[in-house]
């Protein structure tokens, strides 16, 4: 049997809201930052989210099939890709986030205390490492700790969570 995560990022599922990947990728900053339920579908993980019971989960079966998929991980990749973008990021062809002055104005967005979008970053770092983006993953926590220590947005607890999501074994709590 497929699991829901398998069949979303395979294009053959929809959201709960009948959204695809394409149709998530394609959503403007502003579109993705007024959307509370979509992050848990373009970074899904292992735990149940308490703001979106409904999102799909990430298994040990499920995250292998997705690792081994080649059109998930482009899927994925497009994801990592897009989240930058929307955090102020762009990732250059060796995998790094680097932060893009066109997009200074998105940095702003988070750069803010006890923005929620500091949670989203925790579940974008530790869902890249369950699609096997380990790389990406710590290239993307490095680039969004020091914003944040420049901008003073993110406490040492945010920071925390941050490294904890990078660094913890891969099915281990995040809360």
């Amino acid at each position: 049997m497929t699991s829901r995560v398998v069949e979303f990022y395979g294009h053959e599922g929809t959201d709960s809201q009948g959204r695809t990947v394409l149709e998530m990728l394609a959503m403007t900053d502003r579109e993705l930052e007024a959307n509370h339920d979509v992050i848990q579908w373009m970074f899904p993980l292992h735990e149940t989210s308490s703001v979106n019971p409904d999102c799909p989960l990430v298994d040990e079966h499920s995250a292998h099939v997705l690792r081994e998929n080649i059109d998930a991980r482009q899927r994925m990749h497009e994801m990592i890709t897009r989240f930058g973008r929307f955090l102020g990021f762009e990732l250059d062809e060796d995998g790094v986030f680097v932060p893009d002055k066109s997009l200074a104005s998105n940095r702003e967005n988070w750069h803010s205390p006890m923005n929620h979008n500091h949670l989203r970053i925790t579940r974008a770092i530790r869902s890249m490492r369950l699609f096997g983006f380990e790389n990406e993953a710590r290239t993307f926590y490095e680039a969004v700790c020091q914003s944040a220590i420049e901008s003073q947005c993110a406490t040492e607890r945010t920071l925390a969570y941050w490294k904890q999501a990078l660094e913890d074994p891969l099915f281990a709590s995040l809360r």
